[in-house]
């Protein structure tokens, strides 16, 4: 019996990819014999250890399939259609209506992914959410049993990158950074981000600037950097594009505060990746990030400009606030932990085998 792990696609700097192979880890950790296989492999990651092409997939009636659900795509077809049951592991499918109107290829398949993703239900025996809002999803169509198990975010190896000292000297300059970790698509609302920072140059300090990293769909960067120049914010506004994981980390040592206004997240790794950092979270109180922030951050419920800039100011220059802030940021990481996480799959495991067999295997 083995453990084959399924995806759509695996690639470098993605959340859902590297969770991928951390679950991998974690069962082979256990004594599990393990697989991953995936349609679409990024090259950088060809030679990964026990990963393999689609084509190579030989799974049986012996094998148990966790296959990673993140969108609409015709491979759902194949997952839905597998002859035997399946674990899933849902990490949440954006709702279509963010991008209605200004990228209809990522609306499509959204809508898609949702009528698969009742599909694929009916073919599952347990599963598994990153967070009890999508497991609630999961509940709402029928899966048998959805269970929490939170995304592997490893802090010590995040920190142990060195320090760009090319980035570092120039923006270790005095000014208070604002970081905005994703990537650019209408949801993540990083215009939102933008016209905060405005209003907060304006009307509070101008000493601040806001750092907008990751990749971006064209149409959305375009808006954005319309909006930069239309407010004059070259030299408030920076967007880095896609980044390397020693560029991460170093923007992540240079903020003073991570901000997050997306309406939708299944579980936003960011804003974990921040904590490690020992950084302070300002987040929208939107889907599943109530749950992931818990009460380590500043949860968003008012995303006007003049609310956003002065929640931010007021919680960084109050030394007690920030030194509670701290405090909850080291017991919730903890929550969040490894060996937490590890010690979860590890009776989780056992339950899936025990379910495998009741249903005999099919």
């Amino acid at each position: 019996m083995r453990f084959l792990q399924v995806a759509h696609a695996l690639t470098q700097h993605d959340g859902a990819s590297d969770f991928v192979r951390h679950l991998d880890a974690v069962l082979r950790e256990l004594g599990y014999e393990t697989a991953m296989f995936a349609h679409k492999i990024d090259p950088h990651l060809a030679g990964t250890p026990g990963l393999w092409p689609m084509t190579a997939f030989d799974g049986t009636a012996d094998d148990i399939v966790i296959y990673h659900m993140t969108t609409g795509t015709s491979f759902n077809r194949w997952v839905a259609r597998y002859p035997h049951r399946i674990v899933l592991y849902y990490h949440n499918i954006t709702p279509a209506r963010y991008f209605f109107g200004n990228a209809w290829g990522s609306w499509w398949k959204c809508i898609q992914g949702r009528r698969q993703l009742r599909a694929i239900a009916k073919n599952t025996f347990f599963a598994w959410g990153a967070s009890e809002y999508s497991c609630n999803e999961l509940r709402e169509l029928g899966v048998p049993e959805a269970k929490r198990l939170p995304i592997i975010v490893e802090p010590a190896r995040m920190r142990a990158h060195a320090r760009i000292d090319a980035l570092w000297q120039r923006y270790h300059d005095g000014r208070r950074n604002i970081l905005v970790v994703g990537r650019g698509v209408p949801h993540k609302k990083q215009d939102e981000a933008i016209a905060a920072i405005r209003w907060y140059r304006d009307h509070i300090d101008v000493g601040v600037r806001l750092v907008l990293v990751g990749t971006m769909k064209p149409s959305f960067q375009k808006k954005l950097e319309a909006m930069i120049a239309h407010d004059h914010l070259e030299d408030t506004v920076v967007l880095t594009g896609g980044v390397s994981d020693a560029e991460l980390a170093t923007w992540y040592e240079l903020a003073d505060a991570l901000l997050s206004l997306s309406e939708h997240e299944g579980f936003c790794i960011p804003l974990i990746e921040a904590m490690a950092f020992d950084k302070p979270v300002f987040a929208y109180a939107a889907a599943a990030v109530p749950e992931t922030v818990g009460d380590a951050g500043i949860l968003l419920t008012d995303k006007t400009s003049a609310h956003v800039a002065t929640v931010l100011h007021d919680t960084l220059a109050d030394p007690a606030r920030l030194a509670a802030l701290h405090e909850a940021r080291q017991h919730h990481l903890a929550s969040l932990s490894y060996e937490r996480v590890r010690a979860q799959v590890a009776d989780d495991a056992k339950h899936i085998l025990a379910l495998w067999r009741q249903a005999g295997r099919a």
